[in-house]
Parts: structure tokens; sequence; C-alpha cells
């Protein structure tokens, strides 16, 4: 079986690697450490995908682990984030409650405390994804007719009309943002040209990762990597995430 995967996001490196030593004891999978917001993209971009984020709210660096939080909310929904803490004043909690976390432990914090807050929000984000995948089946059975109808009209034409602002020329193949063309890779660009073949639902994995390696998939990581970039690109909400399962561009 599996280890539950947990990525440490703490500046201080003796509490990190005590950290780290703890969670090894209690069966869990430390998959990484970052002190800052900067090193915790850099591991992310590798593919790594943890099950659960411990994260040190007061950070070095700009950024703070509050920030942070609510930015990793768009490229990593489904992952629940705990906040480690030596802050108790009531202003910090509630901005911490703004990002959706799981928890909320103090410093110093007692293994058993941890341990429990771990489990207990790993379960709650296993519940909670269950009941979006619900929800979104069923909005997407209600809408299919009518994004279907969409589909059609919009194939009829030359551009697709995006969300936010974005506008795709399908004979050059080119994301506009506004009047402006965005910068994309090869690899990047196919993505964008087969999410919008079909703008408005959702397309698997497998599909996109053919349309970029036809010849022998690149496996998991490459993919997550080039569509983590793909998506710092774009803003935050033009591209949905079905359970990690499925993609979708969103029209107007």
């Amino acid at each position: 079986m599996n280890k539950i995967k947990i990525l440490i996001v703490e500046d201080e490196s003796i509490i990190a690697m005590n950290l780290k030593e703890t969670l090894i004891e209690l069966g869990y999978e430390p998959c990484g450490i970052a002190p800052n917001k900067c090193k915790t993209l850099k591991i992310l971009e590798k593919g790594i995908e943890p099950d659960l984020i411990l994260m040190d709210i007061y950070l070095k660096g700009p950024t703070t682990g509050i920030e942070l939080a609510k930015e990793l909310k768009t490229t990593l929904p489904n992952i629940p984030v705990v906040f480690l803490t030596a802050n108790s004043e009531i202003s910090t909690i509630k901005k911490a409650s703004e990002t959706l976390a799981y928890g909320y432990i103090l410093k110093p914090y007692k293994k058993s405390h941890l341990h429990a807050a771990i489990e207990v929000a790993l379960e709650k984000a296993k519940n909670d994804t269950k009941k979006d995948e619900k929800l979104n089946a069923a909005e997407n059975i209600n809408r299919t007719l009518s994004h279907q109808l969409n589909i059609v009209k919009e194939q009829k034409s030359r551009t697709v009309r995006l969300r936010h602002g974005y506008l795709y020329d399908k004979e050059k193949e080119i994301l506009y943002y506004g009047d402006k063309p965005i910068k994309l890779t090869k690899k990047e660009t196919e993505i964008i040209k087969i999410l919008c073949r079909s703008a408005g639902f959702y397309v698997s994995q497998e599909q996109i990762e053919y349309a970029i390696w036809q010849d022998e998939p690149a496996g998991y990581a490459a993919f997550r990597s080039i569509l983590f970039r793909l998506r710092s690109k774009l803003h935050k909400d033009l591209i949905s995430t079905q359970n990690n399962t499925g993609y979708k561009i969103e029209t107007i």
C-alpha cells in the first residue's frame, strides 16, 4: 500500500527536519521540503503531487503561507492544506480559514495532535472530493445539450470565445488575451488546441497526453509539469479540473 505523501513548507530548517522525522515515524512519506513559494513551485513542477501540504504561515520572502495556499488552490484544488504556526491570534486564524484550510496546528505541537490533524484533514478532503464529483457530474448532465449546441455553432466559426477575455483562433492555432497573442510552447499549444476542440466539455488526461506525445506517452509527471506551466500563464479559472482526470477550458 502506498504511503501518504506530505509536502512540508517551512522556512526554519531545524523545524522542517524535525517535522520530516516525525512524519516518517507516523508512517507518512515526506515528499519534499520547501522554505518559500519559489521552492514549493519548483517541487510541484517536477510532477510531485502530495496528498497533503503542511504549511507554515510566516515564510521568508514576500509571499506568506496563507497567500501561497490561496494560489495553490487553483492548481491543486483537491490537496488539503494544514497550517503550522506559533501565532494564535484570532485575526491570523480568520485569514487562514479564508483559504479553506483543513487544519490549524499551533507550535510547539504534540506528535499525537499532528497525527490526528493530518488524518482528519485527509478524510475530510476525501469526502469533499466525492461531493464535488457528484455535483459536477449532475451539472454536466444538465448542461450537456446546451453545450453541444453551442459547440456546433462555434465549430462553424473560426474562433472560440473563452471566459476571462480569451479568444482562440482555430485556423492560426493561437490563443489571444484581448488582442494580444499568448506566448505558448508547442506542447502547451497542443493542450489548448485539444481543449478548444471540445470547449465546454471535459477531455481526459489520456486524450491530451496522446495529442502531445503521439508516438510514446511521456507519463504523468511530464504532463503535470507542462500543465502547471501552462496554467501559470493564464487566468486561474480558465482551465478547470475534474478529479485530476479530466480537463475543460471554460467558454462564454
